[in-house]
């Protein structure tokens, strides 16, 4: 009887060697371990890609290859794979990490997983995600992280993913030349406050402390010359004030940025005292609100206000998501730096603040990724910049009169190494216990 070599023998090969030829796209070794193997097909070895020397760290493969065809519950997004029980006992008694890679010849695609990467409850069950589990070059530094013994202090991968641009969560600050300084018979905002509320024409970005008034504006030029000594007021140079080292200085001067930026921004955003941080309003009770901005080189669109419904009860109680940022101000040298960090602020109907926003904050924070991040600072940067100008959008009111603060965004930079998609996964340590709350009742899922 004539040898024969089958096709599922051919489709075996092939599909080895096209997750060969992806291993060293990456710039890994890729060894293949012949005949003699019970379920592991090959090897990878770590390469460092500044200095090309082999780091002595390895991971076993076992490739999976199919013709064509659906895999288990397969749809757009994610599919499912079974292991075969004794695969799965002789891969835990390995001394090494573990992938199995899934090749399909009909569309050329490839994808991988840890092997103890199971459902909860199902040991045996592999749930592939297309985008997060596409086994290519984006995968490079999470196959290394499975080799770092994380019982050994001091053990660390060199990142292997190739360079890519990034973007600082800064911008230049650009204030007035002059602001205006003068005594006032108040000790602070706070004892001021009172007298100010009884007339009209007012502005609120200014600063009072230790009976000294600071602005950008003339206090004269507003009834806000009713806590100022009228007969005191000068206006000095920026720089004197600004660049001073003086503690109480720059203190006032980061106080007087924010509440600047607090009345440049009122018709758009609120301002939380006790969090420290903006949100953009809503303009309606349970209404959502989109805010258009470039991104790149395209034109972008961010859902900056979202109405979220009990999935049970949509007649129910819901609540509002807002985009949020905290703003921190630094000098640098002889410049100041506004610093970008973008968050979320939740209430029930656009207006009330929400019973249990952390744990609505953690559930959000864990889904966050390298480009759900960055584009946040991008639309935050775009805000901030464009905010020195006249606006022609859906926010109307009277602005605040000239001058304003300017915003100049800083040079992209370009890394050497791309940082790993895992490390953007921003949890929150304490989303475990908000999870424990009892939200059913207050109808929030």
């Amino acid at each position: 009887m004539a040898k024969k070599i089958t096709d599922s023998q051919i489709l075996g090969e092939l599909g080895e060697t096209a997750v060969k030829k992806l291993v060293l796209e990456m710039g890994m070794i890729y060894e293949h371990r012949g005949r003699l193997e019970a379920g592991i097909d090959g090897l990878i070895e770590l390469r460092a890609p500044s200095t090309h020397a082999p780091l002595g760290k390895l991971l076993g493969v076992q490739v999976k290859s199919t013709a064509a065809g659906q895999y288990l519950r397969e749809t757009a997004d994610r599919f499912d794979y079974l292991l075969k029980p004794e695969d799965l006992i002789y891969w835990r008694q390995s001394n090494i990490p573990v992938i199995i890679v899934l090749w399909r010849r009909s569309d050329n695609t490839a994808y991988w997983k840890e092997v103890t990467d199971a459902i909860p409850g199902n040991e045996r069950r592999l749930r592939f995600h297309k985008t997060a589990d596409a086994f290519d070059n984006s995968c490079a530094d999470r196959l290394g992280a499975l080799t770092v013994d994380r019982h050994t202090p001091g053990v660390f991968v060199p990142p292997l993913n190739l360079g890519e641009t990034t973007i600082l969560n800064m911008l230049r600050v650009r204030m007035p030349d002059e602001m205006f300084l003068a005594t006032s018979p108040f000790g602070s905002g706070r004892d001021a406050m009172p007298e100010l509320m009884k007339h009209d024409n007012t502005r609120h970005d200014w600063v009072i402390r230790k009976r000294r008034f600071i602005s950008f504006f003339d206090p004269r030029d507003y009834d806000t010359t009713a806590i100022v000594d009228r007969d005191q007021v000068e206006a000095i140079d920026t720089e004197l004030l600004a660049m001073n080292d003086d503690l109480d200085d720059r203190n006032d001067t980061i106080d007087l940025l924010r509440r600047t930026v607090e009345a440049q921004l009122f018709h758009r955003l609120y301002y939380v005292r006790k969090d420290r941080l903006f949100y953009f309003r809503a303009m309606q009770k349970n209404k959502p609100l989109s805010y258009s901005y470039p991104s790149s080189a395209r034109k972008a669109s961010a859902r900056v206000v979202s109405v979220y419904r009990n999935r049970k009860n949509p007649e129910g109680r819901g609540y509002v998501r807002h985009h949020a940022a905290r703003f921190r101000f630094e000098r640098l040298h002889d410049e100041w730096f506004i610093v970008i960090d973008p968050t979320f602020y939740f209430t029930r109907d656009g207006f009330q603040p929400h019973r249990y926003p952390e744990a609505l904050l953690s559930g959000k924070k864990r889904l966050e990724r390298n480009a759900a991040v960055r584009g946040q600072v991008i639309m935050w940067q775009h805000l901030l910049v464009s905010s020195a100008e006249t606006q022609g959008d859906l926010w109307t009111g009277s602005e605040p009169d000239e001058p304003r603060l300017r915003f100049e965004p800083l040079p992209v930079l370009q890394l050497s190494r791309a940082v790993p998609e895992s490390s953007w996964n921003r949890t929150d340590p304490r989303a475990g216990q908000m999870h424990s709350l009892d939200l059913f009742r207050e109808g929030v899922f």
